[in-house]
């Protein structure tokens, strides 16, 4: 069976030093913090997927969005490569639109993140942290 790369894009909304995070339920990661996100659809952008996936789950719709961060594939979260895309303009009023897989959203400070945290994204959120576009496994 050959393994295939996958590819994941995460929504980081930012309000001052803070980042939306999401607690997972009932799916992959269940117990854990997660920013909006999901998987690249055939026919769509990076931005597009990630837009698409935030107003899915939060309601609210990106005004701005740029990709911030990308990184390798990684064998914990299933061979998944995330790339994060910023928003830091939105509308409407953030809701759990997808209950059945999220409990709550709420602000985190990006220096007081809450534990555990989904495994797809600790390395996106150190990135942003850091200001990297890309890292490497060690």
């Amino acid at each position: 069976m050959t393994e295939l790369v996958r590819v994941g894009v995460q929504a980081i909304v930012r309000s001052g030093d803070c980042v939306l995070l999401g607690l997972r339920a009932n799916t992959f990661g269940a117990g854990t913090w997660g920013l909006p996100g999901g998987h690249l659809e055939i026919g769509e952008t990076l931005i597009e997927a990630a837009c698409r996936e935030l107003e899915e789950e939060t309601g609210i719709r990106a005004r701005t969005a740029r990709i911030v961060c990308v990184t390798d594939p990684d064998p914990a979260a299933n061979h998944h490569m995330q790339v994060g895309v910023q928003i830091s303009d939105y509308t409407g009023e953030i809701q759990v639109c997808e209950p059945h897989r999220c409990e709550r959203w709420e602000f985190w400070p990006l220096d007081a993140l809450p534990t555990p945290l989904f495994v797809g994204v600790v390395e996106v959120l150190r990135m942003v942290k850091v200001g990297a576009l890309h890292s490497s496994p060690s």
